[in-house]
Formats: structure tokens, sequence, C-alpha cells
């Protein structure tokens, strides 16, 4: 396994740029697109208090409509990072 790992960064040692542009890209398009649709998984109020802050954070102190907001916002920014991470490992370093 080791050498084909090798055999990948010497064939393209950018993989990891692009592998995360494509995970960041994915990930603005989902919160788009979530904020658009009103996608109940991913704005849902959790009923009980945890550590982490998400979506469903937002949504129980902020109200929903402000979760969606926010996460718009949040999406419009991953695309944009997604967007230049993408141009800079596929064009410029090439």
């Amino acid at each position: 396994m080791e050498g084909k790992s090798q055999h990948l960064e010497t064939t393209d040692p950018n993989v990891f740029g692009k592998i995360l542009a494509v995970v960041i890209l994915g990930f603005g398009i989902c919160l788009v697109i979530g904020a658009i649709k009103n996608w109940n998984w991913l704005y849902a109020e959790y009923k009980h208090y945890q550590n982490n802050w998400s979506m469903g954070q937002i949504s129980r102190y902020l109200g929903r409509k402000t979760a969606r907001i926010i996460g718009f916002m949040g999406g419009i920014l991953m695309l944009c990072i997604g967007i230049f991470l993408s141009y800079y490992a596929l064009i410029i370093k090439n």
C-alpha cells in the first residue's frame, strides 16, 4: 500500500489540494442548496444542549430563518474558497 501512495505523490504532488478543494466545494454546495430547500436534517433544532455549534444549535438559539441565512452565507463563502483552491490546485500548480 505504501508503494501506491508514494507513486501517487510522485505523479501528482498536488493531490491533497485537489481533494480538499473538491470537499470544500461540495460542502458549500450542500449548505447553499440546504438553505434554499430548507432541509430539515440540516436545520432541525436540537432538543438538548450539546457542546458543538452546528446549524441545529443556531436554529435553536437564533431561529430557523436566521440559521438558513447564516447557512446560505457560509455556503457562499465555502464556494468561493473552494473555487479559489480549485483554481490554484488545478490551473496555477500545473
